[in-house]
């Protein structure tokens, strides 16, 4: 039994041995990239000397992809290749065959291309081939090289070489030696007036310097005074000019004596001007107040700046005016509304209106009787229903469709909300308001819906006081709470109709 095991053993080691072998050689040939990795696509070089079966392909000196197989195409050679598939590839990649060594050996670079190109496909083509060729072309361009050089050398002999061009150079050497002494000695003879000079000019400019620092100001006062001489002197030589042309002797003493009043003038005028500018300079009066004090100054400057923002904001203010009228159905009467918008911003505005609403404003009035009648209390408690004016303000502020507002709305607090649709030709207003009234169950919410329906005009149709039940005045019929049904319309004018409408009205 034991003469079985051992070769049975020595057997199974042996396939197993064989097994690891061929898998290792199935892997060598195959590579390390398989088909679900690897992108293939192909090549045609004119010169593949130094290329094989995995050859090594890199981007930046990083390997990405190997040379499949390599097989002659008529003159060409088709360089088959596989690159990762997370290299994205694109129809204009470029493969670039460079030297990896002076032995020979080459590989490739590649370019991925564009992502402005379309995708490289599966088995598709690299039409971009860059072709180094070999040592022979190196030696080739070294041998051009050697040749120019040999030209160079050549003709410098010919210049240089024999009695002719040793003579030359000998001259040009003396020449130079002697150039060199005479700059020598001309910097040695001239070096001490070249200081003397420059200390010179170094004192006179840090005098200068020394005397503008110190009487900045009375060197302006000087050039000011020669630019008025300078005026005053052409004036008075052009008036000369005109008395010597005239050539009369009365005219001559006429104009010496307007002269004279002329010159008595300016001094006048000059001294005024003096007196003005002295008490400027030492901060007399209003003027020199505001030039000598600083902070005055700056808080005009400020002063100046709040009034043109001011003035900016007010004449970017837009304002527009309008009127509504609507038919309340169960009330079986008009509500009118004046309405003025003012808007600093495109998405904000304040909201003003007055209306005129049928259902009136009810109050509470406790009414004492003294004596009071029999079988009634002292104090009574009358509720009062009249016709009045109410008003509204409000503040809006809008985000996107949507305007939010808040405020007073028909003489008690309420908020609103307004949705915008269609480039705002198509509005949808919420309002909730009377929160506090005694008289109402639930606060007054009112829905409405506006369209704009030509330049300037729109419709108006809704429902108000959706959520009370309807209660009316047992004496006047006037309903007081409950849900009614409106339409109606209005119009509005904007700041350029208003201008052009101010013009032709009436004046008193």
């Amino acid at each position: 039994m034991k003469k079985l095991v051992t070769p049975f053993r020595v057997g199974l080691l042996v396939l197993v041995a064989g097994g690891f072998l061929f898998g290792f050689i199935l892997f060598t040939r195959k590579g390390g990239l398989g088909e679900d990795e690897a992108l293939q696509a192909y090549a045609y070089f004119r010169d593949a000397s130094g290329l094989g079966p995995k050859s090594r392909i890199q981007i930046a000196g990083l390997p990405v992809g190997e040379v499949e197989s390599i097989k002659l195409e008529g003159t060409r050679a088709r360089v088959t290749v596989r690159i990762r598939r997370d290299i994205p590839m694109f129809e204009d990649a470029t493969l670039a065959k460079r030297s990896e060594s002076l032995l020979g050996d080459y590989l490739l670079d590649l370019n991925p291309g564009t992502e402005m190109a379309p995708p490289l496909k599966e088995g598709g083509e690299i039409r971009r081939v860059i072709d180094v060729q070999g040592m022979e072309a190196v030696f080739a361009s070294l041998s051009q090289i050697t040749s120019d050089i040999q030209q160079v050398t050549g003709a410098l002999r010919d210049v240089l070489g024999g009695d002719k061009g040793a003579g030359s150079m000998e001259r040009i050497v003396e020449n130079l030696v002697r150039v060199s002494d005479a700059v020598d000695l001309t910097v040695r003879a001239s070096s001490e007036r070249l200081d003397a000079i420059l200390r010179n000019v170094e004192g006179v400019s840090s005098d200068v310097r020394g005397i503008t620092a110190s009487n900045e100001q009375s060197v302006n006062n000087i050039v000011h005074n020669i630019e008025f001489i300078t005026r005053d002197t052409r004036e008075v030589l052009s008036m000369v000019n005109k008395l010597v042309g005239s050539g009369g002797e009365g005219d001559l003493k006429d104009s010496v004596a307007s002269l004279k009043q002329t010159m008595s003038r300016l001094d006048r005028t000059l001294a005024n001007l003096e007196d003005v500018t002295t008490k400027v300079k030492n901060g007399e009066g209003a003027v020199g107040t505001l030039l000598t004090d600083k902070r005055l100054g700056q808080k005009l400057s400020e002063s100046v700046e709040d009034l043109s923002d001011f003035s900016s904001k007010l004449t970017g203010l837009q304002t527009e005016v309008g009127l509504q009228a609507t038919y309340l159905m169960e009330q079986g009467s008009s509500k009118n509304m004046l309405t003025l918008r003012l808007a600093p911003k495109p998405d904000k505005y304040y909201l003003l209106e007055l209306v005129d609403d049928p259902r009136g404003t009810t109050e509470t009035q406790y009414v004492q009787a003294n004596p009071p009648s029999s079988g009634e209390p002292v104090v009574q408690k009358q509720t009062i229903t009249k016709e009045s004016f109410k008003f509204s303000a409000q503040f809006a502020k809008r985000y996107y469709f949507t305007t939010l507002r808040f405020g007073i709305i028909e003489s008690t607090g309420g908020v609103g909300a307004d949705f915008h649709f269609f480039k705002d030709h198509l509005t949808l207003k919420l309002d909730a308001f009377n929160f506090s009234v005694a008289e109402l169950r639930y606060p007054r919410i009112r829905a409405s819906l506006r369209a704009q329906a030509f330049d300037r005009l729109f419709v108006v149709a809704g429902m108000d006081d959706v959520l009370n039940d309807p209660r009316r005045d047992t004496n006047t019929r006037r309903m007081l709470a409950g849900r009614d049904f409106f339409f109606g319309g209005g119009i509005y004018f904007t700041d350029d109709d208003l201008k052009a409408m101010l013009p032709v009205l009436p004046t008193p």
